[in-house]
């Protein structure tokens, strides 16, 4: 698997949506080969889904694009950041501390609109437009 961006489920939601500017920014990024996503993030958009012609829309996007799975390492890293965020009062939900330590160990940035809660994790890189 080679990427360069992994994308946050809400911006796959824009996409889906054809809600801009993250609309074009996924299409542009996987045309080129380049946009990915976490594991977390498939359960995610699954778990979501109402009615077929999303999941169809689902199915196809995954089909596509590469998925990094949660491994030891991230588990790890994750397990770090959930300590360092609780132990400011800053947590955050635990799958945005998976897909964040998914990122991070693939030193990949992260597109998302979700700033607030990602700015909150050091040494993450966050993908802007």
């Amino acid at each position: 698997m080679d990427a360069a961006v992994i994308a946050d489920t809400d911006v796959i939601i824009d996409f889906f949506s054809g809600r801009e500017p993250f609309a074009s920014r996924i299409m542009d990024l996987a045309d080129k080969g380049v946009l990915a996503l976490t594991a977390v993030t498939v359960f995610e958009l699954y778990a979501g889904v109402t009615g077929s012609r999303r999941l169809k829309q689902i199915d196809d996007l995954v089909s596509l694009l590469p998925v990094y799975p949660l491994e030891r390492i991230d588990a790890a890293i994750a397990a770090q950041i959930y300590s360092d965020l609780k132990n400011t009062g800053l947590l955050i939900g635990h799958q945005d501390i998976l897909i964040a330590a998914i990122c991070m160990s693939h030193d990949f940035p992260l597109m998302t609109r979700n700033i607030e809660h990602f700015s909150r994790i050091k040494r993450l890189k966050l993908y802007t437009l």
